[in-house]
This record gives structure tokens, C-alpha cells and sequence, in this order.
């Protein structure tokens, strides 16, 4: 009987051909062909049992899971992987975090499920319930619709006018106000975490939430993220290409009171202290020409 020698061990072939079935559907998931053809072949492949063994399953469109049906695959970053599913009846989002980074920072899980229990605001997820297992740790999640701004910017090229900017600044301030009031630093307010639904916006993904301690974890953090928000929103109307060298308070066309504005919110200048005190300069600068809604 051949033989593959893993880490000398002698592994009997026809043991290894009997999981090419396991590892097709595997195939799917992340292992290459190259990994399955080896494994056929009789070939020894370097680390191909502790992808086996170790790696995170990827659920595909149609399986079920825990009484919910995967819809698809709706992003994935290094921490989780998030899931469209339904149950037949409503969509969520099921967040599917990394087993890696879970063993290596379980606090992390702890954090994210504290804070979303502790929420309750229409423009956030609400949390649903944690399922935990020897091969999956993560929680389902209420599902939000809408296109991220990410999307809206880099791929419809979405051009944002100051009265959209302000609508849309105004809704994240007022999400703010909620958040800091209840003790909470999002760290993470970005254009792939922030969608845009019927004039609506929702804030997701609380991976990197914690709670304030004004000393790690202060509210300046959400200001910073904040101003590069709005940055991103008024590069989408700047017409000449971005120069490497040239920073964006001398490439966009701001006004005296927005450019004040950005540089503290980026800490350029004295940083805000709170939101209220970056609302008051917020509507200061768009009462003078945004039409009133």
C-alpha cells in the first residue's frame, strides 16, 4: 500500500483519497484544486492537514445553518466573514468571526456583544442572539438595507452636494450623540461600514467598539473617523486628479469655516472636546448655504 510521508508520518494513501470528496466541497472554501489534485495524486502537501483541520468553513448560498438558510456571502474582512440568511421569513446578518483571531483575542467577541446588547437605535443593528460551538463563534444580527458609502463612491460615483452632505453628517452626529451618551466609542465610522437606504443611514460593524475611558478609548476617536468620512463625501465632487504630494485642505475647495472645521475634527488643529461642540460648528457652517429642509 503507497504512502504519503506529512511531517514524517506515513499517511496511507487510499485514508487521504477517501477525503477528495470532503476536500472538493472544501475547494469551495478557500483550499486550492492544486491541494485536491495532490491529495489524488498520492502527492505530500505541506500544511494541507491543518488547513483541513484548522481553517474556517465558508457556508455557501443555500446551506443551512443553525435554522437559517445562507443567502450569500456579504463581505469579509480580517476579523469575520458576514452572511446574508433568513429564516423564510425575515433577512439578518449572520457575522462569522475568524477562529484565529477569536483564540487569539477572545475579549474581542465580548466587547462587540456587550455594546450592540447594550443599543437600541434605528440607525444600528440590533443583536439577535450568539451561537457559539466548537466550530463557529459569532451572533446574528439585525439586518440593515442599503448600499455603503464605499460603494456609492467608488463604483456609481456618487457626486455628494453640500445639502446631501449635511443631511447625511446631521444623521451620523445625531448617532453619535446616542453612542457617546451611552458610553460608547465606535473607532470604525468609515465609508464601508456606513449605508445609505431612503435618505437613511445606518452605522454596522462594532468589531472595534468599546467602552469610553477618556483615556484609551476617548471621543475624539469618533471625530477623527468622522472628519475623514466627510472628506471622502467632498473628494467625490473635486474634479482634478489627487496629487500624491498635496494634502486634501489645500486640494478641495473649502470654505473658511468647513476647513476650520475638518482640521480640528482631524486633530490638524485643537480637537473637539465633545459632539455637542462639534454640532454647534457643524450647523454653523451649512446655515449659511444649505437650504433648510
Amino acid at each position: 500500500m503507497p504512502f504519503v510521508i506529512w511531517r514524517a508520518v506515513a499517511i496511507p494513501v487510499p485514508a487521504l483519497r477517501a477525503l477528495a470528496p470532503v476536500l472538493v466541497f472544501l475547494a469551495h472554501t478557500g483550499i486550492q484544486s492544486t491541494t485536491i489534485n495532490a491529495v489524488k495524486n498520492g502527492i505530500p502537501v505541506k500544511n494541507m492537514l491543518t488547513k483541513l483541520f484548522d481553517s474556517d468553513p465558508k457556508y455557501l448560498p443555500g446551506q443551512y445553518f443553525e435554522g437559517f438558510k445562507i443567502v450569500k456571502i456579504v463581505g469579509e474582512g480580517r476579523y469575520g466573514i458576514c452572511y446574508l440568511i433568513t429564516d423564510d421569513k425575515n433577512l439578518y446578518i449572520l457575522k462569522h468571526l475568524k477562529k484565529k483571531v477569536y483564540q487569539e483575542n477572545p475579549m474581542k467577541i465580548q466587547y462587540e456583544e456587550e455594546i450592540l446588547k447594550a443599543l437600541k437605535h434605528e440607525a444600528i443593528p440590533r443583536y439577535i442572539r450568539k451561537i457559539e460551538n466548537n466550530h463557529f463563534t459569532g451572533y446574528v444580527l439585525e439586518y440593515k438595507q442599503g448600499t455603503t458609502f464605499e460603494t456609492m463612491i467608488f463604483n456609481q460615483r456618487h457626486v455628494f452636494t453640500r445639502n446631501e452632505i449635511h443631511h447625511i453628517g446631521r444623521q451620523l452626529i445625531d448617532i453619535l450623540h446616542y453612542l457617546h451618551g451611552k458610553g460608547v466609542v465606535h473607532r470604525d465610522i468609515r465609508v464601508p461600514n456606513t449605508l445609505y437606504h431612503d435618505h437613511h443611514i445606518y452605522l454596522v460593524d462594532f468589531g472595534l467598539a468599546r467602552w469610553m475611558d477618556n483615556k484609551k478609548y476617548k471621543a475624539d476617536i469618533d471625530f477623527s473617523y468622522f472628519g475623514d468620512f466627510l472628506i471622502h463625501l467632498y473628494y467625490t465632487s473635486y474634479i482634478d486628479k489627487p496629487r500624491k504630494n498635496k494634502p486634501w485642505y489645500e486640494e478641495l475647495a473649502l470654505r473658511s469655516k468647513e476647513l476650520v472645521f475638518l482640521k480640528k475634527l482631524m486633530g490638524i488643529e485643537k480637537r473637539y472636546k465633545s459632539i455637542n461642540e462639534v454640532e454647534v460648528d457643524f450647523e454653523e457652517i451649512f446655515t449659511d448655504f444649505c437650504v433648510k429642509e
